[in-house]
């Protein structure tokens, strides 16, 4: 929000008028949605509807102090406030949360989560995240999860590797629920977009690297293509703070 103090320009008042209208549009938008299919719906699962002010950032990180096992559902579209010299984007919310986040895309009317991919770059917290998700995933019927690596350069090291991974893996998650995939593309957005194609996974997961490989994807613009190209739903887990 704009300051009581020192000098106040016009393109922040006008950014500021716009935001204060799109909180007032969300508001009566989303309650509208909700009560229209509440009443064509029958919802088993408790919700409540909250519209706030308060930096999404902000509110996230409020609600997992008070939740440690919050997972967080966005969609795949960022909104944005035009001013004059520009766009002001939202902070990235993917880039921030310290909980796992769930973005579904907005063309996808009903997920059902029954082959789900975990895309690994060989990093000890995959570990950790694939029991979060096999746990998870068990809430549900006949679901299957597949470990998938891409590997431009498949030499006997990288053979090694591939094979010491699985075993570590399969020590730590229930094997039955568990197979494990590989590629060999030259990059791996070219090696999951086969995948994709070959096996039609109904979610894509992925861990948020401070270091790596998929940091990598995180700070550029190929997270677009992750979140928006294969059109299906993506958890993403964050790699814990040192």
């Amino acid at each position: 929000m704009v300051g009581a103090t020192g000098p106040v320009y016009p393109d922040l008042v006008t950014a500021e008028n716009q935001v204060k209208k799109e909180f007032d549009v969300a508001e009566k938008k989303i309650r509208g949605i909700a009560a229209e299919y509440m009443k064509q719906n029958t919802v088993k699962i408790p919700f409540e509807i909250s519209v706030s002010q308060t930096n999404r950032i902000d509110l996230v990180k409020e609600q997992l102090e008070q939740n440690p096992e919050l997972i967080l559902l966005i969609s795949n579209h960022q909104s944005y406030t035009e001013i004059s010299g520009g766009l002001v984007g939202y902070p990235n919310i993917i880039e921030h949360a310290k909980c796992p986040v769930f973005v579904i895309p907005e063309e996808i009317n009903l997920a059902e989560l029954k082959n789900v991919v975990y895309a690994t770059d060989y990093n000890p917290e995959d570990v950790t995240s694939l029991k979060h998700l096999s746990n998870f995933m068990k809430q549900s019927e006949d679901t299957h999860i597949t470990v998938l690596h891409n590997e431009n350069e498949y030499n006997f090291d990288e053979k090694l590797r591939w094979t010491g991974f699985k075993e570590i893996v399969k020590g730590a998650v229930d094997s039955k629920d568990v197979e494990f995939a590989l590629k060999t593309k030259k990059n791996f957005l070219t090696g999951i977009e086969e995948y994709t194609e070959e096996k039609d996974p109904d979610l894509l997961v992925i861990l948020k690297e401070k270091k790596g490989f998929f940091e990598q994807i995180f700070t550029s613009n190929e997270i677009k293509n992750v979140l928006t190209h294969f059109n299906k739903p993506v958890l993403v887990y964050h790699q814990k703070e040192e």
